[in-house]
């Protein structure tokens, strides 16, 4: 079987392999990985976990291993829509909640349901660079709005939205993550909340706010969530990735009920119900108050984490390499001189530093990025952070001098 002739005409649309290679960086142990945005072991509290998951077979048996309804397990959704009150200032009911596989297939369900060729969606720039797969499953065209060190710049999506207008086109969605962005790490303020989601309402863009890392904060909480300031127009979509563990693989999406129902249609032809032993020890584990001392472990240990990175970078990094400082999530976002591949240092740094991050151009629509990279300090050894900083700062500085030679020819 020739199995290239065959190919739906999307896999062209979805060939960025950057996050398979990704993964699979994470496995190699010589190399100190930056890459991954995985969390850390050390959040796992195994012995509770492994304690509520018996809890859950003894109490619920094999309905445990059963189909599940398809907007989610009812008591989970109970349980998500009453913590999103005090956690995110949200009022909800379980009519509003849709469980999903993980924060992709939320993304995924959404698109889904309002996209179709042609249509026009809203991304950062830089954003997160698995939304691109989703997204471009749906042939959609992009517009990217840059972000500074407060988010999204919304005079320039005010710009763009305008543009469309007058061109007789209207975007059919605005997807963000306005606290602890990825790759950004940075954190949108309350004044320019208000403003996007008062141009989103202006305009009749629904958006997608992607709050996977924001109770993940360090210092202060992070101001109120899109969701907050419009619960109508605002497709809210979080994860328990970050706060209980990825391999449980669930999320949710919180929306309006008639929303919440072609939601449902969507996923019947996905995986029909998200899995329902994950959900039933999920929320047993939530209900007895574990995920929050969970998460309130997990910030700690993060902040920590985040303060080597900084202080590695300060006292380390090469003269004209800046970068961002979060207060909370995963990542740090670098940018190096003008003239420096990050692509091309990857494949170097990896050979000669053993040491590996993420290049700035996959989180880009059209390519650009070329001097920046990701640093994720969420997974690496706390006590590896240091040396793995020192190597990314060395091959910085390395082809900062190859560049220079090659400049006055030497």
């Amino acid at each position: 079987m020739e199995w290239r002739d065959v190919y739906a005409d999307r896999m062209d649309l979805i060939g960025d392999t950057a996050v398979i290679e990704l993964l699979k960086l994470a496995e190699r142990p010589d190399v100190l990985s930056f890459a991954g945005g995985l969390p850390d072991d050390a959040t796992f509290p195994m012995e509770a976990m492994k304690e509520v998951a018996v809890q859950v077979f003894e109490t619920h048996g094999s309905m445990s291993l059963q189909y599940g309804p398809t907007a989610g397990y009812t008591a989970l959704r109970e349980w998500i829509a009453g913590r999103m009150g005090p956690v995110e200032g949200v009022t909800a009911t379980a009519d509003d909640i849709i469980v999903t596989t993980g924060g992709i297939e939320a993304m995924d369900l959404i698109a889904k349901m309002l996209l179709n060729p042609g249509d026009v969606i809203v991304v950062e720039a830089p954003t997160y660079l698995t939304a691109f797969s989703v997204f471009r499953c749906y042939d959609v065209d992009f517009v990217a709005v840059d972000i500074d060190d407060e988010g999204m710049r919304v005079d320039l999506l005010e710009a763009q939205l305008s543009e469309l207008e007058r061109r007789g086109k209207r975007a059919k969605l605005i997807y963000t993550m306005p606290t602890f962005q990825n790759p950004g790490g940075v954190t949108m303020p309350l004044e320019r909340r208000r403003k996007l989601v008062e141009l989103a309402d202006r305009y009749n863009i629904p958006i997608l706010e992607d709050h996977a890392y924001a109770e993940l904060y360090f210092e202060h909480a992070p101001p109120p969530s899109l969701k907050a300031l419009n619960p109508d127009g605002v497709l809210f979509v979080s994860t328990f990735s970050k706060i209980f563990g990825p391999g449980i693989r669930l999320g949710w999406i919180a929306a309006p009920p008639p929303v919440i129902a072609q939601l449902c249609q969507a996923k019947l032809g996905s995986d029909q119900c998200s899995s329902t032993l994950g959900q039933r020890i999920v929320y047993e584990y939530g209900r007895q108050g574990l995920m929050d001392s969970q998460i309130v472990l997990s910030r700690a240990l993060y902040q920590a984490k985040r303060d080597v990175t900084l202080d590695a970078l300060a006292e380390h990094a090469p003269p004209g390499l800046a970068w961002t400082r979060p207060d909370g999530g995963f990542y740090v976002w670098l940018t190096a001189p003008e003239g420096i591949d990050s692509t091309a240092m990857l494949a170097w740094a990896v050979e000669h530093e053993k040491v590996a991050y993420v290049a700035g151009p996959s989180f880009y629509t059209d390519g650009r990025g070329a001097n920046q990279f990701r640093l994720c300090y969420s997974f690496l050894d706390q006590s590896l952070i240091g040396e793995g900083i020192s190597r990314v700062c060395r091959s910085v500085a390395h082809h900062v001098e190859r560049r220079h030679r090659d400049r006055i020819g030497v």
